[in-house]
């Protein structure tokens, strides 16, 4: 009876501890498990997480405008600012007071001595503006991953100069059309030799009619049809458009006038015109020259034999042919490249030589720039305003054959690369019956020889 106690006790332990242990294996995948997706939602926040921590900058490039330009003595009017990115912003301008004028914080011109004065205006936005232009800018399509406190604002440094004649109240006339014209331009970027087109605002809604005055500097002229034509690379090129409106528009707008509601039957005379004197400047980006490489790497000898050299060289570039390190192919074992391109068999096989150009020098970039202006004759241009085209992200690779060297025995040409060995050229064996023939001769020449030899003796004997 003791005996079976103690067997059940046994059992039961064992039974006990397969129990505990299959629970802590249980527990170890689970974690496993756990962790695993764990890290999975980890990677995909880390992810998203990466898009939304991204900073973004936004460039704001004010455009100021006024109610109007001539004012009398003591009337008021009103700076405006054009909206960003569709919003209409407000702010603190910045105040101004010289004899003629005041500007206040909240943009109103107050004028205050008859004479003529310019305004530079300057903002700086409200805090619930920059909000707005903030959330306008995530609310555009592939942004709406952008967080709003990673958004910057930075101004543009570009000064507007707006011109105000302040005239006594008697001076003032009730019709008074302002013609100042208000250009547009529909390209800010552009390449060497490209074109671009000012275009005027209608006044009044007349179409206006007229011409540009040409003007042209080193780097961008426009034509009198509002044609301006890209010379040579700058960042900030300048163009400053004036324009002078034809009779014929200046008669169409004074009769748009008087067609409006409340100016029926105003008289010609009484229809004034002015223009303020506003300069509008563009900047217009032009754009290096690129200059387009053909990487493309030949061999002067495609079969070579072992021992021969063999040259590389780089397709010639507008009429030059530049010189590149090549990549030494130290692991081939049929040839030996130098950096100069050199290419030397040494085995028997067919051997692909990988060439990159990470070697094109700076010297070698330039006599190719000047080849380039050379062959195009852009004698306005400097090697300065080109780049050089990009550089290939994959590797080219130029095949070449090493043969056998030749031998006095013939040529190894068959393709045999299991030996290296060359055997020298040995005497002609005579052919069979050769031997036979050679011994026949001498024979008979030896009895010849001596038939005559006793004809001679037996002669002698006779005559003594």
């Amino acid at each position: 009876m003791k005996k079976k106690l103690i067997f059940v006790g046994i059992v039961s332990s064992i039974l006990f501890s397969v129990n505990v242990l299959a629970e802590e294996v249980g527990q170890v995948a689970n974690s496993v498990e756990a962790q695993t997706v764990v890290k999975e939602k980890e990677v995909k926040e880390d992810v998203a997480s990466e898009k939304e921590d991204k900073k973004v900058t936004i460039t704001v490039k004010h455009k100021f405008s006024i109610n109007q330009s001539k004012l009398e003595v003591g009337k008021t009017t009103k700076l405006k600012v054009a909206p960003i990115l569709g919003v209409e912003v407000d702010g603190d301008y910045k105040e101004l007071k010289n004899e003629f004028i005041e500007v206040k914080k909240d943009g109103t011109v107050k004028a205050l001595k008859e004479g003529k004065t310019s305004i530079a205006p300057n903002i700086e936005l409200s805090k619930d503006s920059i909000q707005k232009v903030k959330q306008a800018y995530i609310k555009q399509p592939g942004n709406e991953q952008v967080k709003e406190e990673n958004i910057d604002i930075v101004y543009a440094m570009i000064q507007q100069i707006i011109p105000v004649e302040i005239m006594k109240s008697e001076e003032t006339k009730k019709h008074q059309i302002d013609i100042t014209p208000s250009f547009s331009v529909d390209k800010e970027k552009l390449e060497v030799g490209e074109s671009g087109k000012v275009s005027i605002a209608p006044i009044e809604g007349v179409a206006l009619k007229g011409k540009y005055k040409p003007s042209k500097n080193d780097f961008i002229e426009l034509k009198e049809d509002g044609t301006y034509t890209a010379l040579k690379p700058n960042k900030q090129a300048v163009l400053t458009p004036f324009f002078e409106i034809s009779e014929e528009s200046l008669r169409s707008i004074k009769e748009a006038y008087k067609k409006k509601p409340g100016n029926e039957g105003i008289p010609d005379e009484d229809i004034t015109f002015y223009q303020r004197e506003m300069l509008q400047v563009f900047h217009i980006e032009i754009e290096k020259v690129v200059v387009p490489i053909n990487w493309t790497v030949g061999i002067d000898k495609t079969t070579i034999k072992v021992g021969e050299t063999a040259q590389l060289s780089l397709a010639s570039q507008h009429g030059y042919a530049p010189k590149v390190d090549y990549p030494l192919n130290e692991e081939n074992k049929f040839v030996k490249v130098t950096k100069e391109g050199v290419v030397t068999g040494v085995k028997v096989g067919k051997a692909s030589i990988n060439t990159t150009f990470n070697g094109l020098s700076k010297e070698e970039e330039n006599k190719i720039k000047e080849a380039f202006i050379k062959e195009k004759k852009l004698t306005n241009l400097t090697i300065e305003d080109l780049e050089i085209g990009p550089r290939p992200t994959n590797i080219t690779s130029v095949g070449v054959e090493v043969v056998a060297a030749s031998t006095g025995g013939g040529n190894n040409s068959g393709g045999n690369t299991t030996s290296k060995k060359t055997y020298a050229p040995v005497k002609k064996l005579p052919k069979t019956g050769e031997r036979q023939t050679f011994i026949t001769i001498i024979s008979g020449f030896i009895l010849i020889v001596a038939y005559f030899f006793y004809l001679n003796k037996r002669n002698k004997q006779e005559l003594d």
